[in-house]
């Protein structure tokens, strides 16, 4: 099979370091695993952040973590999913594949614990766009944020992809009043936001969200002037949630949490939250039978990036390109086989 192989770390745009590889052998599925023929997958920053060494543990091996696709084949050791029934081959799904990697390709095992059945009001291309993305607005908003029916949210960043799925749940799960950031106005708002500040409008946005009494402010971009904003706009015992931080080497990010929640502690500010998203079992098990539930009721909708990228050592340093710019409008995803 053909697959985006990493080679080494350093560059995730060049060709020496992550590229597509032809003749790489199909895996076999083992204990709890299923084969899954790729139809899509989708890049989150994570995936090139490996590349590159950010995040240390890795310097070769396959590349990408989201899927949706159709069932090959299934090891031993499947006994069904969450809600009783059981996978078959053939079946469409829905993962996210952190525990084996390698989306990037022709064909991926997934644990039989993290796949999903597919909704059958969306496409494989949107069903590739949300397994983590989806699974960290969620775990933003209703597992660390403790989101209640009736309080006011700001999301910053509501046109990338966890932003534009945060601002959709936010609403769903209730939120009185959605305040989003993002230049993409228009786009924002239709995706259920009340009020959306542009940034490239305004001289600050610190300035923009002063006194706003927010319950919950969730940061999918990160730096330190959004922070800023965050403590100007949070009520007494408001919660900031971030998975970015002001950016920076990860002890400085851990540095910045244990300060700013001792200050918090003391009454000097809201709580403050960096977060990586769980994609283990049992929990992700329930949070993708909600997020399943979202889709079907149509309260949620993956907005996708219209460009095209399919599976060539060129598209696949296209999409990381674009992934690393920050400025895209929805998902990034990339096109394995045609539906």
């Amino acid at each position: 099979m053909n697959a985006a192989i990493q080679h080494k770390n350093g560059d995730p745009t060049s060709a020496e370091v992550l590229s597509v590889v032809e003749n790489v052998a199909i895996p076999e599925p083992n204990e709890g695993e299923i084969l899954v023929k790729v139809a899509c997958a989708a890049i989150n920053p994570v995936d090139y952040k490996l590349v590159s060494g950010d995040f240390p543990g890795k310097s070769k091996g396959t590349f990408g973590f989201d899927v949706s696709g159709t069932i090959e084949k299934i090891g031993p050791g499947c006994n069904g999913t969450d809600d009783g029934s059981t996978l078959t081959v053939g079946d469409k799904i829905y993962a996210d594949a952190v525990e084996t990697g390698g989306s990037f390709a022709e064909y991926v095992l997934v644990k039989n614990v993290a796949a999903c059945r597919m909704p059958n009001n969306i496409t494989f291309k949107e069903a590739a766009a949300l397994p983590l993305a989806a699974l960290t607005a969620l775990q933003a908003l209703q597992t660390h944020g403790n989101l209640q029916s009736g309080q006011k949210v700001a999301i910053l960043g509501g046109s990338g992809g966890v932003g534009s799925l945060a601002v959709q749940m936010a609403k769903a799960l209730g939120a009185e009043h959605v305040y989003a950031t993002g230049s993409s106005v228009e786009l924002i708002r239709n995706l259920g936001a009340d009020t959306v500040i542009n940034y490239r409008e305004v001289s600050s946005i610190e300035e923009e969200m002063k006194g706003l009494d927010l319950d919950l402010v969730f940061d999918t971009v990160g730096g330190i002037e959004n922070w800023k904003a965050a403590q100007s706009s949070l009520k007494s015992g408001g919660k900031f949630i971030t998975i970015v931080g002001d950016g920076g080497s990860l002890p400085s990010i851990i540095q910045a949490m244990i300060w700013r929640n001792l200050k918090a502690f003391v009454g000097f500010g809201p709580s403050y939250k960096v977060f990586l998203t769980n994609t283990k079992a049992p929990n992700v098990v329930a949070d993708m039978k909600q997020l399943t539930k979202f889709i079907e009721s149509g309260a949620v909708k993956a907005l996708v990036d219209e460009r095209d990228f399919q599976l060539t050592t060129e598209s696949v340093g296209d999409i990381v390109k674009a992934s690393m710019s920050h400025r895209t409008k929805g998902k990034l995803v990339l096109s394995v086989t045609k539906e």
